[in-house]
């Protein structure tokens, strides 16, 4: 009895300093950072970025696949890193979501697709997901929306002056002059997608920009696959110049000419599939026409800006030690 307690504290010691024992020859688990005392664990890394790692090519030498893994490992800790500080964030002021939060979240969702119960769920289905993982990836969602309005929302404000600025840099420009008019069909990607539901989102893609190419009509595709509001009218998104969309996004449509169709784009969305149906030059809208748009997009931007500069301070107040 003696010898197996004392084995079992042996193994719990060796663990929490990252040293777990081989099996022939192979590691099974170590510890790659501690994060206020929390471990993160190798295999909760390599279970994130499993298809990154997969995309590694076999032709490229052995020293320069293992940098390139290590490379990926690093960029997927240090995400996990965020997201386990943001946790203990969390617990620390006790935010809570209570169920009709949830609730009203997925409900909103389906009204903004306009799907049923059962559409509703045979779509999670189609994604490998139950209601009950599906509400607790949303209240994960909703608590970190919660501890960010708390630490950010006094500081997301964006004056005259700097929406003044934006519309000269991007609309008062020959640059600016430009726009496209654009479809697109989106698969969307949620943050917290498991590896198995990124590759089946990715492959999903693949298959309908082959069915595009073979000559499937965009508006019919859209209809039917596309996970954005603008499905419904065959993923049309109107008009758009310069600055109105996502940096990736922005650069594959003006790149394209009337009529191209985009290979696979990927954005903090997911991946889209552009058709570029009309390319134009005009002059640049009245500064009142756009200024509740620049708002909204100069906020998103400055959200972000606080949120790393929280996340930054919040690291340098806690222990971190990187053991990977």
């Amino acid at each position: 009895m003696k010898t197996r307690i004392f084995l079992s504290m042996t193994m719990f010691i060796l663990f929490i300093f990252g040293v777990v024992p081989k099996v022939s020859g192979k590691v099974i688990d170590r510890v790659v950072a501690v994060v206020n005392n929390e471990p993160i664990l190798l295999s909760e890394v390599d279970s994130k970025c499993k298809y990154a790692l997969e995309q590694v090519p076999a032709s490229m030498s052995l020293d320069k696949a293992a940098e390139e893994r290590r490379k990926i490992r690093l960029d997927t800790l240090d995400t996990i890193i965020d997201e386990t500080l943001m946790q203990q964030q969390i617990k620390k002021h006790h935010i809570e979501v209570k169920d009709e939060e949830v609730e009203r979240y997925i409900s909103m969702i389906k009204s903004e697709h306009n799907l049923t119960d059962e559409q509703f769920a045979m779509a999670l289905k189609q994604e490998g997901m139950t209601m009950e993982s599906f509400k607790a990836r949303q209240r994960k969602q909703i608590e970190k929306q919660k501890l960010l309005g708390r630490e950010i929302q006094s500081k997301l404000k964006v004056s005259e002056k700097d929406i003044e600025q934006y519309y000269r840099q991007h609309y008062m420009t020959e640059a600016g002059s430009e726009k496209v008019k654009a479809s697109h069909i989106l698969f969307s990607v949620p943050p917290d997608a498991t590896k198995e539901q990124q590759e089946a989102i990715y492959k999903k893609a693949k298959e309908v920009l082959a069915k595009l190419r073979a000559g499937a009509d965009f508006a019919e595709m859209a209809k039917k696959y596309s996970d954005d509001p603008s499905a419904s009218t065959g993923g049309d998104l109107g008009w758009f110049r310069r600055g109105d969309m996502v940096a990736s996004f922005e650069k594959a449509a003006f790149s394209l000419k009337k009529g191209q169709v985009s290979d696979l784009v990927k954005t903090r969305f997911g991946y889209h599939i552009i058709m570029v149906k009309d390319r134009a030059s005009d002059k640049p809208p009245a500064l009142d026409k756009v200024s509740m748009e620049i708002r909204r997009r100069l906020t998103k931007e400055l959200e972000g800006r606080l949120m790393r500069n929280w996340l930054d301070d919040l690291r340098r107040h806690s222990y971190i030690e990187i053991k990977l």
